[in-house]
């Protein structure tokens, strides 16, 4: 093994580390609070939660499969969910790239190159990733509350700022969709993988886009169903339920170093819930962690008895 590979997986392992060790201290600083909290389970609420879930993972499957009609592959949606949820357990082992593999393999059995599977995956996280931040920053203009600490008296304008260059990535994306495939390149570049040529029309952006927005919508909306399942009367708004999970998922699929984002996603949704939660923000947070990972695994068992077909 190269120095220089030993270098970055000590760097991986030390940002995963601080990430952790921030996100562990807020739950063990606040674990009075959250250990005398009256949780309260309403089954009704948990179930809506776990099938809201479920269906925000079908709404993605759709979005991903209509992308590959523009690919020519008319892959049916069983397939698609499939794909992406027995794929999806790849985000576990650090890297991200993994589910990438994942999903190559499993195309290939319904006769999808693997040119073509990557670009896909590329295009989806270029066109899906947008999507969830613009969510997070509507809920932090809607309630900019939801930045606490010092920071939340300095925010000024910064929210609708934020908003405003977060639309207009999002109509670059749209409208010149041709970008997508640079940005592709210059990753399969670095992974010492051929070039791609493929031009995405523009109403397929645009739906592809508005896809996963919707999906992200549903993904929050989840999550709150979730937090009101397990708290009475918790106080916390649905602009910001919906939008501080967007954030947090966000912000842990972007941490490459994190498997599955651990730490960094609890540490984030953790701060973004703390001025309506106050300290039991943690507990939710883990329990979240918790309720995300049953679901995953009840996806993927669903998806393990679909048949794959063309």
């Amino acid at each position: 093994m190269s120095v220089k590979r030993i270098i970055v997986i000590a760097l991986k392992v030390l940002l995963a580390a601080t990430v952790i060790y921030f996100a562990g201290r807020q739950l063990v600083g606040n674990w009075a609070q959250i250990a005398d909290y009256e949780w309260k389970i309403n089954p009704f609420l948990l179930v809506l939660s776990v099938v809201l879930h479920l269906v925000t993972f079908v709404a993605m499957s759709r979005t991903w499969c209509l992308l590959m009609n523009a690919f020519g592959f008319r892959i049916p949606l069983k397939s698609g969910f499939k794909v992406a949820y027995i794929a999806n357990l790849g985000r576990y082992i650090p890297g991200k790239i993994w589910p990438v593999f994942g999903m190559i393999y499993l195309l290939k059995q319904i006769d999808v190159n693997k040119e073509t599977a990557f670009t896909s995956w590329g295009i989806a996280t270029i066109l899906g990733l947008p999507p969830a931040f613009l969510v997070g920053v509507i809920a932090i203009a809607f309630r900019p509350e939801m930045v606490s600490g010092s920071l939340s008296g300095g925010l000024g304008i910064g929210p609708v700022l934020a908003l405003v260059a977060t639309l207009a990535l999002s109509l670059v994306l749209i409208l010149a969709p041709d970008k997508t495939t640079v940005l592709i390149n210059w990753v399969t570049k670095l992974l010492r993988r051929p070039s791609v040529n493929f031009r995405l029309d523009k109403k397929v952006a645009l739906q592809v886009y508005l896809g996963y927005f919707v999906s992200w919508i549903l993904y929050g909306a989840s999550f709150y169903t979730f937090v009101n399942a397990i708290m009475t009367d918790p106080g916390v708004p649905v602009v910001a339920g919906i939008g501080s999970f967007a954030l947090a998922y966000l912000i842990g699929y972007l941490a490459v170093f994190s498997p599955g984002g651990l730490g960094a996603r609890e540490w984030v949704l953790t701060t973004l819930l703390t001025p309506f939660l106050g300290p039991v923000a943690a507990g939710v947070a883990v329990a979240a962690r918790v309720w995300n990972l049953i679901v995953e695994f009840i996806a993927a068992a669903i998806a393990l008895v679909v048949k794959l077909e063309k």
